[in-house]
């Protein structure tokens, strides 16, 4: 600051002014959380009184649990179907939208975004008695066209409960990846089509080698954030099977609500140790994925 001129000086206090609010937000909704976090996770306490230090026994305890291994193996099998299916369709869908000259385009993208923009508990609900096995009409459906040996108890069958409310997440949030590759496509240089329309490149040839590439930076961010998303999964298992049956269809957020408040008493300390759990999944997910696509680009 010293080797500053006045007005530099005069300059950046401005800047720091404006940035202070912001700053002091974050660091308190979102720092200071994650810090306090790391805390409790090696504390046994149980929402009041004092914390008992414990180390690393919550962590310990949290890998030798069969139901902390099999709802980590679910949150990394809804993590890895979501970025197979809803980066890719979204991808592709948002092309179709960008290269679509209807009159009725606006139709269409409210019609693929209105289900993000449902709560996630209604589309559950929604869904939870569509997949009922008495009154669904899914059941009914698939009897009516001839494929009722394919039926199951879709919530309540251990073999396929978990794929049940994959599907229905995937299908939710799909709507999200084609907004964001929708506004990538409509940044491109419009020219650049007209160029390859020229040269003879047939519509998925443009797709292939001119719009994705073009919007590759958009689709490592979507890949992140598809990841970190899922990692956090809660809402539609709780409200379609509550985690179950037992914990077949549970996510690290099933656990960890269940570990902090079920039971006979609140365990802040061992919900804590999943929450960071999450974040440390998600944070090295995150660096390997960047340092590969800087080394690929």
């Amino acid at each position: 600051m010293a080797s500053l001129t006045k007005n530099e000086r005069s300059k950046f206090g401005i800047v720091a002014l404006f940035l202070a609010p912001s700053l002091l937000l974050y660091t308190t909704l979102i720092i200071y959380p994650i810090f306090y976090s790391a805390f409790l996770s090696l504390t046994d306490w149980p929402g009041v009184g004092p914390k008992d230090w414990v180390g690393h026994k919550n962590f310990e305890f949290l890998f030798q649990d069969s139901d902390f291994l099999t709802s980590f193996g679910n949150s990394l099998r809804v993590t890895l179907l979501s970025i197979f299916f809803q980066v890719p369709v979204g991808l592709t869908i948002a092309f179709l939208l960008f290269r679509t000259k209807s009159a009725i385009y606006k139709a269409y993208r409210g019609i693929y975004f209105l289900p993000v923009v449902i709560t996630s508990t209604a589309i559950a609900t929604m869904f939870r008695l569509i997949m009922n096995n008495d009154i669904g009409v899914f059941s009914s459906i698939l009897e009516v066209i001839g494929m009722g040996r394919f039926i199951r108890p879709w919530l309540a069958d251990t073999s396929v409960v978990l794929y049940t409310v994959i599907f229905v997440q995937i299908w939710q949030f799909i709507g999200t990846y084609v907004i964001i590759f929708l506004a990538a496509f409509q940044s491109i240089d419009p020219e650049i089509f007209e160029s390859a329309v020229i040269d003879g490149t047939n519509s998925l040839q443009q797709f292939l080698l001119i719009a994705c590439p073009l919007v590759s930076d958009v689709l490592k961010f979507s890949v992140v954030l598809c990841f970190t998303g899922s990692m956090k999964s809660f809402d539609i298992s709780y409200v379609m099977t509550a985690g179950g049956p037992g914990y077949a269809s549970s996510y690290l957020g099933n656990y960890l609500f269940n570990s902090t408040f079920g039971g006979t008493g609140s365990r802040f300390g061992r919900g804590s140790a999943v929450a960071m759990v999450i974040i440390v999944v998600s944070a090295v997910f995150t660096v390997i994925f960047k340092k590969l696509s800087r080394e690929k680009d």
